[in-house]
């Protein structure tokens, strides 16, 4: 009897493309040539001081294991509809006060590309404001520019920060 999936993994369609696609490439070709790496060490011989062998096994290693991460969460992948605002922080420099935050799954996260996760502080304050709405999180206050009423393209995010110059 197959076993119940008790706890999901979500994230967005697109993430999920994303790990299917790192998955193959880490199976596929990432193996391969962590295989050939292996044998190369080898070839090497004394097995006992082979820094290059050793290197190579780590790899391998963390390679399998983030090939098990992968397969867990796709498994377990619920699908959730992605949601984009502009938000605007007054802390930030002129010109760059404008940006655009996507709320995706935590395993999607990237604070670099402003990809948040809808568990975090800011997510949550996200969801549970509206446009023009003013937030804190953690003593910082943001304003939301824009939520999902229209498609968000980042000539718009360029619009309002040469506006803010």
């Amino acid at each position: 009897m197959a076993e119940e999936i008790k706890e999901f993994t979500e994230m967005t369609k697109a993430g999920y493309n994303e790990k299917v696609k790192e998955l193959n490439f880490r199976k596929n070709e990432e193996r391969n040539r962590i295989s050939e790496q292996i044998k190369y060490a080898k070839s090497l011989g004394d097995f006992s001081e082979n820094a290059e062998l050793d290197a190579a096994k780590d790899k391998d290693n963390d390679n399998e294991r983030r090939i098990a991460e992968l397969e867990y969460e796709i498994a377990t992948a619920k699908i959730i509809e992605s949601r984009t605002f502009i938000v605007y922080d007054p802390d930030e420099e002129p010109g760059e006060r404008y940006y655009k935050c996507e709320l995706v799954g935590d395993s999607e996260a990237s604070v670099i590309n402003h990809k948040i996760s809808k568990q975090s502080p800011f997510g949550k304050a996200l969801l549970s404001h509206g446009k023009g709405a003013t937030f804190k999180v953690n003593d910082f206050e943001y304003k939301i520019i824009e939520d999902n009423e229209k498609k968000i393209v980042d000539e718009d995010i360029e619009k309002l920060n040469a506006k803010d110059i």
